[in-house]
């Protein structure tokens, strides 16, 4: 076996990730990549075996790189050698004292910080939505309770309008159903008073008939007395006798309007005017001496 000569061996420096190393190049080894950031399959004591592994590696190396002639026999140890420390994992393993690569429970902090940032972006967004609904509730119950509003006015107003509509027609109605019955009144008062047959008015016999006819009727020489007196005063017993300035007519005396209380109608017969005057003196003063009495107090009976 051929012997070497002693040489110091080199500081093996670990590369950087994803970096190619003279040692690589010269063994045709690959490039690493970056090492796993993933806790170290041997425990606690994996950097002592690391660093004793590199220290093996190290003088490998530096005795092919100064023996010329038997590199290419001990090729294969140098290749397992590294062979080993790749499958150790130290290529891409910075020198000792350099900084480790962060744990998975380092990065626990920063994922539960952003899992909390998502799930309150989440809870405001949700609020948001909530928000907007019940506000768009709000605003349709306020246009319902308007809607409503708005319809309960206008069928009140259509009701009072029917109501009032109602009203005017049946005062119209009675006023109309009051006008046919005067009317029908009327006509029969009319017929009824021209079916009356009048009495026969006695011949007269002799001057002064008309207060002999009083007389009879009166029966009573002291109210005839009254009555002589009265119609002398109003028209002298005189059938034709009419006043100038009124519708007093004959011996009574009689307006218009009083001859349809006797149930007489108006006429120039002497006999049935005193017999229009006998009834309203009876209707309305009970006597001739009665009337006479108001005649004498007031100037008309």
């Amino acid at each position: 076996m051929p012997s070497h000569t002693p040489h110091t061996p080199a500081t093996l420096e670990l590369p950087a990730a994803e970096a190619e190393t003279p040692a690589r190049r010269r063994f045709g080894l690959p490039a690493r990549t970056r090492a796993r950031r993933s806790s170290p399959p041997l425990g606690p004591r994996r950097p002592a075996l690391l660093l004793a592994t590199a220290a093996a590696g190290a003088l490998v190396v530096g005795v092919v790189s100064t023996s010329g002639p038997a590199a290419s026999a001990g090729t294969e140890d140098a290749g397992a050698a590294v062979s080993v420390a790749a499958q150790l994992g130290i290529v891409g393993q910075q020198a000792a004292g350099t900084e480790a690569a962060p744990q998975a429970g380092d990065l626990a902090p920063l994922e539960d910080l952003a899992a909390s940032r998502s799930e309150r972006s989440a809870e405001e967004a949700n609020a948001a939505q909530v928000q907007a609904a019940a506000d768009q509730a709000e605003l349709d119950r306020q246009a319902a309770e308007e809607a409503a509003r708005v319809a309960a006015e206008q069928e009140a107003a259509r009701i009072a309008a029917e109501q009032e509509a109602a009203r005017v027609a049946a005062e119209q109605e009675a006023a109309r159903a009051a006008a046919e019955q005067a009317a029908a009144e009327e006509a029969a008062a009319e017929e009824a008073a021209a079916e009356e047959a009048p009495a026969p008015a006695p011949a007269p016999a002799s001057h002064g008939s008309f207060k002999d006819y009083a007389l009879s009727k009166v029966g009573s020489s002291q109210q005839f007395g009254c009555l002589e007196n009265l119609w002398g005063k109003e028209s002298g017993w005189n059938p034709n006798a009419q006043n100038p300035s009124s519708t007093a007519y004959g011996i009574p005396q009689f307006l218009d309007s009083t001859w349809a209380g006797t149930g007489i109608a108006k006429t120039s017969d002497g006999y049935r005017q005193i017999d229009a005057g006998l009834i309203y003196i009876e209707q309305r003063y009970g006597t001739p001496c009665a009337a006479w009495a108001h005649s004498q107090s007031t100037g008309w009976y």
